[in-house]
């Protein structure tokens, strides 16, 4: 029986990766944005540079439509908005007088009063319920 004179181990992680086609496409359209470094985007996704490029020119329609879709839903997203600045600043309305060490907040038609000692905590999330009210 022979012995073999040689007997090679890696212990190292696998570098064969099988990536999905949906992956590949998503990096292949971030390599494709205007001004950005491809051996960046490669290092990024501990992908070879190569590799990257062979990429592009396989998935680069469907990379472009993928871009062209984010840009229709990203348009799509906003609505126009009018605002009344009658409703925004309403004329300030005659307060009532206030105990002392009370804190009154009056938002429209929403009125938030803290009585006793308020630390910073309990007034930045008072107002952020009344930011979320209004």
């Amino acid at each position: 029986m022979r012995r073999p004179r040689r007997v090679e181990v890696i212990t190292g992680p696998e570098r064969r990766r099988d990536w999905p086609d949906a992956e590949k496409i998503a990096i292949v359209a971030r390599a494709l944005e205007p001004g950005v470094n491809v051996s960046e985007i490669a290092r990024r996704h501990d992908v070879n540079p190569q590799q990257l490029f062979g990429w592009r020119k396989r998935w680069r329609s469907e990379a472009e439509a993928l871009i062209e879709a984010q840009r229709t839903s990203a348009a799509s997203m906003f609505a126009p908005v009018v605002i009344e600045t009658a409703a925004v600043c309403p004329q300030p309305a005659v307060a009532a007088p206030v105990e002392p060490g009370t804190i009154e907040i009056s938002v429209g038609a929403t009125t938030v009063r803290i009585r006793g000692a308020a630390d910073a905590k309990t007034l930045a999330v008072v107002l952020k319920a009344l930011r979320a009210i209004s």
